[in-house]
């Protein structure tokens, strides 16, 4: 009889496109062979023949689909020996015909009595099968998943995994690692100014295979590496991975840094930790589409005297109110430098007076080598809006626009206008703070900065006041 095994798949799991599948002997551990790659859901079951593997008995299979694994099993070749139905013939009793002996004188007529015959009947043994019985193995731990880092070449040399020396003074101290990453003057610098302190190769991080890479900042995941099979996720500790470990460099101590491009442009990710290592986002170099992470902006100078950011000349800027955006400005002999205003130049006045915001915060504003960190509180400026600029330049600069309302949330008091009818408020922002305002009956108050509604507490009320009659209107723009 041929041992031939079907492998089948009940439901297809969104987000998984090909599945492999995997078999092997019983064996502990087991030794996974690839019976079927990068098939699709509509292509099972998988017959295999197990006897090519040198299978004969039991067998595990393993699904793994291309996102993260689906499915494993334990399957049997043995089939029952049912014991064969018995038949018992029945016993009959014949009829008894009697003897009988007559006399000379009378001739007696005898009616013989018939005697109906006892009959058994058969009996009739159904067998009784006992079922093959599948043990369920303990499970093989599923293998890690490698995390794919960048390489990159800042300065003659192709770096996988970097620390950072940031120079506590000087022109370097507000360099980020972007900037390091990104800027030619910089490249040179792995000196006292500061630089990369590079390691050439993989240090073979690995994720457990029911996680991927952190999206959000504050968020924190194990790292591993492998041990003599595969599956074996051991957890990588500063004596692995730092100094004689992997990085084989004792410059680069904790923490350090990866660099993964993707569409959403080249992330860094910092590795470090006491004793395991862990892997969180650090921020992005060159992308500006997410929430909950700090986005990030390459700029330069073509030839033309002309900002560049992210690939784009002087481009238009749609971004998110109440969100920290990092402009990385690798402008180096320039005279001027890179400003974000709400108001621009006039011509021959300082760039103190004339380049600033007034509904956010700026760092480093005007830097022409560094970063320039910025967040937004409202899209609606004294002056109507937000720009980036050079100074005394009217024809170098850039629109900043808002991709959602940031436009504020309108609080309404419906009491009744008069003496004793106020009530007050407290609201929570978007960067972390709390706000209070007190509106009188029949009043109304627009706060134009990014605050959660669904904050909005009544703290108190007039001798009046009803605390139940407000209402608000106006968006969200920390979603």
């Amino acid at each position: 009889m041929p041992n031939l095994a079907e492998i089948g798949l009940n439901s297809e799991t969104l987000g998984i496109n090909t599945y492999d599948v995997y078999v092997s002997s019983c064996a502990n551990p087991p030794f996974w062979e690839l019976v079927a790659d990068d098939v699709t859901f509509n292509q099972f079951p998988v017959f295999v023949l197990l006897s090519d593997y040198g299978i004969s008995d039991c067998y595990q299979y393993l699904i793994s689909g291309d996102t993260g694994c689906e499915c494993q099993g334990v399957g049997w070749l043995v089939s029952p020996t049912p014991t064969p139905t018995s038949s018992v013939t029945p016993s009959v009793t014949p009829t008894i015909t009697p003897s009988i002996t007559p006399t000379n004188t009378i001739t007696p007529s005898v009616t013989p009595t018939s005697v109906t015959p006892s009959v058994t009947p058969s009996i009739t043994i159904t067998p009784t099968i006992t079922p093959s019985i599948t043990p369920t193995p303990t499970p093989s731990p599923l293998p890690c998943e490698l995390v794919e880092i960048t390489e990159f070449t800042p300065y003659d040399s192709t770096v996988n995994v970097f620390s950072i020396y940031q120079p506590s003074g000087g022109a370097n101290q507000e360099v980020s690692i972007c900037d390091w990453i990104n800027c030619n003057s910089l490249n040179n610098s792995y000196s006292g100014a500061g630089g990369l302190l590079p390691y050439s190769g993989s240090c073979g991080i690995f994720l457990d295979p029911n996680e991927t890479l952190p999206t959000e900042s504050g968020v924190s995941l194990p790292i591993y590496y492998t041990g003599a099979t595969p599956s074996d996720c051991v957890a990588h500790t500063n004596d692995t991975f730092f100094g004689t470990g992997c990085t084989n460099n004792n410059l680069i101590t904790s923490p350090a840094y990866v660099m993964i491009s993707a569409a959403t442009g080249n992330t860094i990710y910092q590795i470090s930790g006491e004793t395991e290592l862990s892997i969180s986002l650090y921020g992005t170099c060159d992308y500006y589409g997410g929430l909950d992470i700090i986005n990030g902006f390459d700029v330069t100078l073509n030839e033309s005297n002309q900002w560049v950011i992210n690939g784009e000349v002087n481009p238009t800027l749609n971004i998110i109110c109440g969100q920290q955006y990092d402009f990385h400005i690798c402008a180096t002999g320039a005279t001027e430098g890179f400003f974000i205003a709400d108001e621009f130049n006039v011509a021959g006045s300082s760039p103190a007076n004339d380049y600033q915001i007034t509904d956010g915060t700026v760092t480093n504003n005007g830097e022409n080598l560094g970063t320039i960190s910025v967040t937004f509180d409202s899209n609606l400026s004294d002056n109507g809006g937000y720009w980036y600029g050079q100074e005394d330049s009217l024809t170098n600069y850039g629109q900043i626009n808002f991709v959602e309302s940031c436009t504020g949330v309108t609080i309404n008091n419906t009491n009744q206008s008069g003496l004793g009818y106020n009530l007050a408020f407290s609201y929570d922002l978007c960067d972390g703070s709390t706000g209070s305002l007190t509106i009188q009956g029949g009043g109304s108050t627009t706060i134009n900065e990014c605050i959660i509604p669904e904050t909005i507490t009544v703290t108190s009320q007039g001798p009046n006041a009803n605390p139940s009659l407000w209402n608000y209107s106006g968006g969200d723009c920390c979603s």
